[in-house]
């Protein structure tokens, strides 16, 4: 392997934030790189100077090779407003991602602008790819598509992506970058989930271990100028022989505590200056109670029944018959337009066509986070409409690493990651009992998703799930409403069982080719024996063109 980029000790800041140093890296051809870490911690950074896109503010970048970008949309760099045009696009990837090259960026939708920003920058021959959230806003189909053309990709790899599917199926180095420090680990995104906790583990043992023996050392300072305080004088009626030999070994027994307490002032010392361990910072988590919401009676919260949605002369959904069990959670899966959340908006707005059950209340987090004021604050938004009192909503606010000082800040002025936070918060101490999440992930960093999952798993209401990120619908979901072909169809269990349903499908349809295929040699060579021994013209006729008919019918 050829060495294909070397960083040497390099360092970026803005303004007074660190957002890492001293960071040597050697990356070989073929190597795949993933780079992980809570948003605003520097990951896009960090790809632009690996790159030179960016300069460090230290240390120097070389690179041996050719190498392409694939930036994410909301880098702060102006889309293009140029259409795509065909003299400039893979068609191969045009074609398999059934894009049209003539729409005008100013017309495509979020997964319009994620498949043109990968056909214009994926170049198969360079050296190195630099992906930034090259998945971002893709339905699961066109997902899996750019995830086999960087899994052929024979080049190295640098890979920014909140999608643990891609990190794992991806990646053999992952970089985590969190508190302005880097850490390099050896394997895919799990492996490096398990490496971290180990590595925490670890600290922790450490740091408890170095507590302990600093505070075991002060003890025995303390105790032994106790015990130098409680060296007895000379009585006073002792005769001068026997004062003279007392102080004596007063003076020795004082000369031996103060040894003791030097050596273990120095041994302190030590500890405290060369063997010191900081306690490690708890790895990133959003812990979250939810109280159980007051569920309808009725065992089925939403149901329909030969439902047709669409747009004018275009049917996105014909004929939908399915329903949704209260306390359940479904997900609602299928490609960009396909009519997920226009689904979704006819069930949060109780659309007539619909049956709701008696005593349901909606809670919808929408994309576009048209849930928030954006002239209000933080704390503001959150209590409107919520009977929890205030420090109950600042504590799901601080659980969702929205610290307190924030929480006065006007939504305009705030990140998206945040949005989604403030929304969910929101949510949380509604009266809510029906909550409908349309892609909450697109902004959110990996933990906060983990964390979130293990919030949805417990809440007892009934979840609508919208989202693209294969992982976080098959932790959450246990049950799916599938849009394909303008038809919808119910699976009663998770996306695990479901693609191995699908996975089975495929398996078999080769073998029940092969076996038409056997079939349809039979009766060839039958018809063929029939015509060979066939006296009859006319009937001869009439078996040669079922065999015509046959032969042709492949």
């Amino acid at each position: 392997m050829s060495l294909v980029l070397q960083a040497d000790n390099i360092g970026k800041s803005f303004g007074e934030q660190q957002i890492f140093k001293s960071l040597s890296l050697k990356v070989y051809s073929g190597e795949r790189v993933g780079i992980t870490g809570p948003n605003g911690a520097g990951k896009s950074t960090l790809l632009k100077v690996l790159s030179g896109l960016e300069s460090p503010d230290e240390g120097s970048v070389r690179i041996y090779t050719s190498f392409s970008f694939l930036r994410q949309q909301d880098d702060g760099v102006p889309e293009s407003v140029d259409p795509l045009y065909q003299a400039n696009a893979n068609q191969r990837l045009v074609g398999m991602l059934n894009f049209d090259t003539n729409m005008h960026h100013a017309h495509l939708s979020g997964g319009e602008r994620a498949k043109a920003r990968f056909i214009q920058a994926f170049d198969p021959d360079c050296g190195i790819l630099f992906a930034d959230e090259p998945t971002s806003n893709l339905d699961m189909e066109s997902s899996e598509i750019i995830q086999k053309e960087l899994e052929a990709f024979k080049g190295t790899l640098f890979l920014v992506s909140h999608d643990r599917e891609l990190l794992d199926r991806l990646c053999d180095t992952m970089i985590e970058i969190m508190n302005g420090e880097v850490r390099i680990y050896t394997g895919n995104y799990s492996q490096y989930v398990r490496q971290r906790e180990a590595d925490y583990q670890r600290q922790t043992l450490e740091y408890e271990s170095y507590i302990k023996e600093r505070n075991r050392l002060k003890g025995r300072i303390l105790e032994r100028s106790s015990n130098m305080k409680a060296v007895r004088k000379s009585p006073r009626r002792m005769g001068n022989s026997e004062a003279r030999l007392h102080k004596r070994r007063e003076t020795a027994t004082q000369k031996k505590l103060n040894q003791a307490i030097d050596q273990l002032e120095t041994r302190l010392e030590r500890l405290e200056k060369l063997e010191k361990k900081d306690k490690p910072k708890e790895l990133p988590q959003v812990a979250i109670m939810i109280e159980p919401p007051n569920n309808p009676i009725s065992s089925k919260a939403v149901r329909a029944k030969n439902l047709t949605i669409g747009f004018k002369s275009r049917k996105l959904i014909t004929n939908a018959c399915f329903e949704i069990p209260t306390g359940k959670r479904t997900a609602l899966i299928g490609k960009n337009g396909s009519g997920k959340t226009t689904l979704a908006n006819l069930i949060a707005e109780r659309d007539d066509r619909l049956t709701i059950a008696p005593g349901v209340e909606f809670g919808y987090f929408k994309q576009d986070f048209s849930i928030l004021d954006e002239s209000r604050t933080i704390l503001e938004n959150v209590m409107e409409g919520s009977t929890k009192p205030e420090h109950v909503v600042r504590g799901v606010l601080a659980r969702l690493l929205i610290p307190a000082s924030h929480v006065n800040k006007r939504i305009f002025l705030i990140s998206g990651g945040e949005k989604v936070k403030v929304s969910i918060a929101k949510l949380l101490v509604s009266q809510a009992n029906f909550i409908i999440l349309d892609e909450p992930t697109n902004y959110l960093d990996i933990f906060s998703m983990e964390a979130l999952e293990s919030v949805l798993r417990d809440y007892t209401g009934t979840l609508l799930l919208i989202s693209h990120d294969r992982k976080f619908v098959e932790s959450i979901a246990q049950r799916l409403l599938i849009i394909e072909g303008n038809h919808l169809k119910t699976f009663e269990g998770s996306f695990e069982d479901y693609r191995d349903s699908q996975r089975a499908r495929d398996d078999q349809t080769p073998a029940d080719s092969r076996l038409e295929e056997t079939i349809r040699q039979m009766k060839l060579a039958e018809l063929s024996a029939r015509i060979y021994s066939c006296s009859d013209d006319s009937h001869k006729q009439e078996l040669e063109a079922q065999y015509r008919a046959l032969l042709e019918n492949r």
